[in-house]
């Protein structure tokens, strides 16, 4: 059974870049645009790893991570930041709340897909 991934990002054309790379490589791939659907989706969804933006509306990636680390149904899946946002500050922050890596964008696309591989034991 392939692996889902959810994508939790505000910008469409991220989202769908993103999204054809990984349903390229046989990912089960599912969305959210912003902070509260993406935590509904890692809730109901049951993704095997969540793809997070940072700089979003209504509620930071920062806030989204720190949401999921919490909730004992979501706190074990692994998160890999994406994010134009790539200070020293900002990467150590993000591992400080749990993610597992941080990718600064624009991204390699077959770096990304080498890393959620790998996080995913592929």
């Amino acid at each position: 059974m392939a692996k889902k991934i959810l994508i939790i990002e505000d910008y469409p054309a991220t989202t769908e870049m993103i999204e054809n790379i990984l349903k390229t490589e046989g990912f089960q791939v599912i969305t959210a645009p912003d902070g509260p659907a993406g935590l509904k989706q890692a809730r109901s969804g049951k993704p095997d790893l969540i793809l997070l933006d940072i700089m979003m509306p209504e509620m930071s990636g920062f806030e989204v991570l720190e949401k999921l680390k919490a909730e004992r149904e979501t706190a074990k899946i692994p998160v890999i930041i994406i994010s134009v946002r790539a200070s020293e500050e900002n990467i150590a922050q993000g591992k400080e709340l749990g993610a597992i890596e941080y990718m600064s964008k624009p991204f390699d696309p077959f770096k990304l897909v080498e890393i959620v591989k790998t996080h995913l034991g592929l």
